[in-house]
C-alpha cells in the first residue's frame, strides 16, 4: 500500500466513525426526548384525571407511570394530590416525601403539604370538639341521673315517713274507738307489705291495751287470711314473751 492509498484509507476510516459516533447521538437524543415526552405525558393524563374528579383512575395511572419514571418529582406530586383529594391523607403524605427526597424545592409539593396539614389540623379540632360534645352530653346525662336518684330517695323517706305517721294515726284511733276490723285490717296490710318494724309496734300498742289472749282472739276473729292470721299471731306472741322477759 502507497503513501496515497494509506492517505485514502484513514480518510474513509475517519468519514465512517463519524458518521456512526453521529447515528449514536441522534438516537440518544431520540431516546432522551421520547422519555421526556412519556413523562410529560402521563403527568398531562393524570392532571387532566384529577380535574375531572376521577382521583381513583388517576392514582392508578400515576402509580403506572411511576414504574417507568421513578426520579420524576412531579409525578409523586401528582399522585400525592390525588390520594388528597381521596382523602387518604397517610399515603398523600408518603408521595409528598418521595417528592421532596428528589426535589427538596419543589414549590408545587411544599404547598400541598401545607394544606394537607392545614385539612389534619381542623380534622382534629373537629374529632376533639366532637369528643368535647359528647363528654358534655354525658356528663349532662348523668348530673341528671344523680338528680333524678336523689329526688326519688328524698321523697321516698318522705313518704316512708307520712305514711307511718299514718299507720300510727290511724291504728291508734281505731283501737280507741274499738274498731277492731279496722285494727286488724292495719296488721295484715303491714305484714302483707313486710314492714315488720311498723308491725311490731303496733303490736306492741295492741298489747298495752289488751292482755295476750284477748289480742290473739281479735286477730283469729277478724282476719280472714289464715296464714296471715298465723303469723300475727306468731309474732304477738314473740313480743309477748320478750316484754315479759325484760319486765
Amino acid at each position: 500500500m502507497n503513501k496515497t492509498e494509506r492517505v485514502i484509507w484513514l480518510i474513509c476510516v475517519v468519514l465512517t466513525l463519524t458518521v456512526l459516533f453521529g447515528v449514536i447521538e441522534c438516537r440518544a437524543d431520540s431516546n432522551l426526548n421520547g422519555g421526556l415526552e412519556s413523562e410529560l405525558s402521563c403527568g398531562r393524563m393524570g392532571q387532566e384525571l384529577i380535574d375531572c374528579g376521577d382521583y381513583e383512575l388517576a392514582a392508578s395511572s400515576l402509580e403506572q407511570c411511576l414504574k417507568k419514571h421513578p426520579r420524576s418529582d412531579w409525578l409523586y406530586s401528582l399522585l400525592g394530590r390525588a390520594y388528597f383529594k381521596m382523602g387518604d391523607l397517610e399515603m398523600a403524605e408518603a408521595q409528598f416525601r418521595e417528592a421532596l427526597d428528589i426535589n427538596k424545592n419543589n414549590p408545587a409539593v411544599k404547598r400541598m403539604v401545607l394544606e394537607m396539614r392545614k385539612t389534619q389540623d381542623l380534622l382534629r379540632d373537629r374529632d376533639i370538639s366532637e369528643w368535647i360534645n359528647i363528654a358534655k352530653e354525658k356528663a349532662a346525662d348523668l348530673v341528671t341521673l344523680v338528680i333524678g336518684v336523689w329526688l326519688g330517695m328524698l321523697l321516698s323517706g318522705i313518704s316512708g315517713r307520712f305514711y307511718s305517721h299514718f299507720v300510727r294515726t290511724n291504728f291508734r284511733k281505731a283501737l280507741a274507738k274499738k274498731d277492731f276490723d279496722y285494727v286488724t285490717d292495719i296488721l295484715e296490710d303491714l305484714q302483707f307489705k313486710r314492714e315488720k318494724a311498723q308491725l311490731r309496734m303496733r303490736l306492741r300498742e295492741l298489747l298495752a291495751e289488751y292482755d295476750l289472749e284477748e289480742a290473739k282472739e281479735m286477730i283469729i276473729e277478724y282476719v280472714d287470711d289464715r296464714e296471715i292470721e298465723d303469723k300475727l299471731v306468731h309474732f304477738l306472741v314473740q313480743i309477748h314473751k320478750k316484754s315479759q322477759a325484760k319486765g
